[in-house]
């Protein structure tokens, strides 16, 4: 913290904020860090004009939030207004993904309430996410985009869905299976995420049938039998479970979209090849969409349950800023 108070290297400060990155890995820790300032530095180091300096000031901000005290905290230190200014300045073709992806990730973890889902709102994040959700390719971008956007909306917060699909993020969302290398598997696991959040989020006739015009039916499946064939587990159950929610909200004319287009056949062949875990997730969807009244009320409450909704960001390190030939000895 010295360094970053006093330092004039930049090499030097990217690395000292990328190790305070690695020591922030609990909420005792990063507790520990907020009370002795490291915000007020961090915040002075966003608003550099040295584009790396910025951006892993933004990271290390994010890796303070465990939970919601600290998003809390964060959110009283004008946190949430630094962040959303970054990314509004990085708003354009120029910008590196990291650097829109530190943005999505730290307002991402901030964001654990409906409460602070609103200050992010109010500070105008909601178009610069859908931007990047309708125009951008990258993996990594729209990994983190999907994620911050889910975290945004919780049970009841009918509000935040709306003013999304308002700004176009259904249609943003639909997109993400077809525009992803058949390799990058990962960020379909948060497009299930986002879709989850859409469908606790409000139950009405509007988004529902907003997220069925935009195709999300279709990129849902198409992402499953995409990722199908890959080892990712986790992934596979977001998207199960991603399933067995859209299903939930969508009534019956949503379930006979879901069957029609392949969607059974897909959940039962990536059941019979997967893990327990991932079975079970599979099982769970299958008995949303073909189950009698009561099998699919006890479905919806088992997915309901198996979704993480008290924070929905994970942990995560961005890469040493130094490159390794540097740290080896002549």
């Amino acid at each position: 913290m010295t360094i970053l108070d006093s330092s004039l290297d930049p090499d030097l400060v990217v690395l000292s904020t990328w190790c305070l990155c690695r020591v922030s890995r609990s909420a005792e820790i990063a507790n520990g860090l907020v009370k002795q300032g490291v915000v007020r530095l961090y915040q002075r180091l966003i608003r550099s004009d040295i584009p790396l300096v910025a951006q892993y000031a933004v990271w290390a901000t994010g890796c303070l939030v465990y939970n919601d005290q600290g998003a809390e905290e964060l959110a009283t230190m004008s946190v949430i207004s630094e962040v959303v200014h970054y990314l509004q300045l990085r708003a354009n073709d120029e910008a590196l993904p990291e650097e829109i992806c530190a943005a999505a990730f730290t307002l991402a973890r901030i964001s654990r309430s409906i409460k602070l889902a609103k200050q992010i709102s109010k500070a105008g994040a909601l178009p610069l996410l859908a931007h990047q959700m309708n125009t951008s390719t990258d993996p990594q971008i729209l990994h983190w985009v999907c994620r911050s956007i889910g975290c945004l909306m919780r049970p009841n917060s009918g509000d935040m869905a709306k003013a999304l699909l308002e700004v176009g993020v259904a249609r943003g969302l639909a997109r993400v299976p077809s525009v992803l290398p058949t390799e990058e598997v990962e960020p379909l696991g948060s497009f299930a995420f986002a879709i989850t959040r859409f469908s606790a989020a409000e139950w009405g006739a509007g988004v529902r049938k907003t997220l069925l015009e935009a195709g999300a039916v279709d990129a849902l499946l198409a992402a499953l039998r995409t990722a199908s064939t890959e080892p990712y587990p986790e992934v596979h159950i977001e998207l199960a479970l991603a399933v067995s929610a859209l299903g939930d909200v969508g009534g019956g004319a949503l379930r006979k979209e879901i069957t029609n287009a392949g969607g059974i056949e897909i959940l039962k062949r990536v059941a019979a090849e997967g893990n327990p875990a991932v079975a079970k997730a599979c099982n769970i969807a299958v008995t949303a969409i073909t189950g009698n009244l009561w099998s699919r009320n006890a479905a919806n409450a088992k997915t309901a349950m198996a979704h993480n909704w008290s924070g929905g960001c994970p942990d995560h390190t961005p890469m040493c800023p130094v490159p390794l030939g540097d740290l080896e000895e002549p």
